[in-house]
């Protein structure tokens, strides 16, 4: 006799379908997690809250080094900013995205407005040329620089990378009077930076980069017989990073960098030169890492100078400040796969001298000693699946404790002084860069 299927036999081969469903797409998800786990993260927070860190590799290198856009590729990264008072907005906010066209070849962007303060081609008016002809007109008849576009790409060629990024900015203003010429005022600032990184040998890799910045801005009154004002700067960085891996767990990182800074007024046929500035500085880092613990930092030599020329009635004036040491030491570590917590510290000891004219051929000099007081650092880092959110935690937090609830403190002063720097990764990383 030909057996019949009961009901609850049909729920148990349901069951077990569906069991057999449910397991394979399960496994199929962790799978697909597996392989899209990704652990390239950080920006400005992270940097911050370790020490205001150069020894670390991070996408925020991407502002100064577009070559690293190929090792962060398939990106949306960002900073929320920090807060500056305004409960409706905040200070330093930018986007940028990068994408790979190919196995060699990424190409992105960054979106970024005046307040951006890093050591970029994104950054405006360095030394505000635009104030400084404003004022020397005696009101704003030019608009500042705002909102500042960055292309960039990278392409991969063996063990190396080369980048290139270029940025503009401009504005206008223009008055136009019913009869007669009104008053015309631009500004304008093109960028760009070249950047290399490679493997040179087995446990020795390296970074540079190089920058220009060209801003400028001029006033051309409607006035007939006025004279035409205009001023311009001329910035220069270069930098560069080696990465000699010393043992599994020590990595040894020299940094060296070099800054230079000119400028001119013209006012009709007269030209004044602005202050030049140079700079360079030397860091020796040392990283140690295992598993998902990092500690990094070391000691930094840096010098700087200002020199105004002279005129006919004062001398050339020249300031300048060594600083020795200086200290950026940061550590992270994972608390778990989804939160990781950050420690860092800087200080700086420096000697400054200044000149002030006496006469149009002699000075005053003034020489003494300076330091940049220590400065802890907190941070913490947010992990969920392809989404990071890193923060910096203003330490009075911590020193506050229970009086930031119903105490006489601000707590939006005290705890809400947080930068947040997030990145999004879309579809799977890339394969190594080296």
């Amino acid at each position: 006799m030909k057996k019949l299927v009961t009901f609850s036999d049909s729920s148990f081969l349901m069951g077990a379908v569906l069991f057999t469903l449910i397991f394979s797409f399960s496994s199929i998800l962790i799978a697909q997690n597996i392989e899209k786990k990704d652990h390239r993260y950080g920006g400005y927070a992270r940097l911050f809250s370790m020490g205001d860190n150069p020894y670390v590799v991070d996408p925020d290198n991407i502002k100064l080094n577009p070559a690293y856009a190929s090792m962060y590729s398939n990106f949306l990264w960002g900073d929320i900013g920090s807060n500056n008072g305004n409960p409706t907005d905040g200070n330093g906010q930018f986007a940028g995205v990068n994408f790979d066209l190919n196995n060699n070849l990424t190409l992105g962007l960054l979106l970024a407005r005046d307040d951006f303060q890093s050591m970029s081609i994104a950054r405006l008016d360095r030394d505000n040329i635009v104030n400084n002809i404003n004022t020397t007109v005696g009101t704003n008849v030019i608009v500042p620089l705002n909102n500042n576009l960055e292309l960039l790409g990278a392409y991969k060629f063996g063990s190396f990378v080369v980048g290139l990024g270029v940025s503009y900015a401009s504005t206008s203003r223009e008055v136009t009077p019913a009869t007669g010429t009104g008053d015309k005022g631009t500004a304008s600032q093109i960028g760009a930076n070249l950047g290399l990184m490679g493997k040179v040998a087995p446990g020795f890799e390296f970074d540079f980069s190089f920058s220009l910045l060209l801003p400028s801005a001029t006033f051309e009154p409607g006035t007939a017989g006025a004279d035409k004002i205009s001023g311009s700067n001329t910035f220069m960085y270069a930098n560069a990073r080696a990465m000699v891996e010393l043992s599994k767990k020590f990595t040894f990182v020299p940094t060296v960098d070099f800054f230079n800074g000119s400028g001119k007024v013209e006012v009709g046929a007269n030209s004044t030169d602005l202050p030049s500035e140079l700079a360079f500085g030397v860091g020796l880092g040392l990283q140690y890492k295992v598993d998902n613990l990092i500690i990094v930092g070391g000691p930094a030599f840096m010098y700087s100078s200002q020199s105004q020329a002279s005129t006919t009635t004062t001398p050339e004036l020249k300031n300048s400040t060594m600083t020795f040491p200086a200290w950026n030491l940061g550590a992270e570590w994972g608390f778990t796969e989804w939160l990781y917590g950050r420690l860092g510290y800087v200080a700086s000891t420096f000697s400054r001298t200044t000149q002030s004219p006496v006469t149009a051929t002699t000075v005053d000099e003034l020489s003494f000693t300076g330091f940049g007081n220590g400065d802890v650092r907190l941070g913490l880092g947010f992990r969920f699946g392809g989404f990071n959110l890193d923060a910096t935690i203003n330490d009075d937090v911590l020193r506050e404790g229970f009086n930031l609830v119903g105490g006489g403190t601000n707590i939006c002063l005290s705890f809400c002084k947080l930068r947040f720097f997030f990145f999004f990764v879309e579809g799977p990383p890339p394969q190594k860069v080296f």
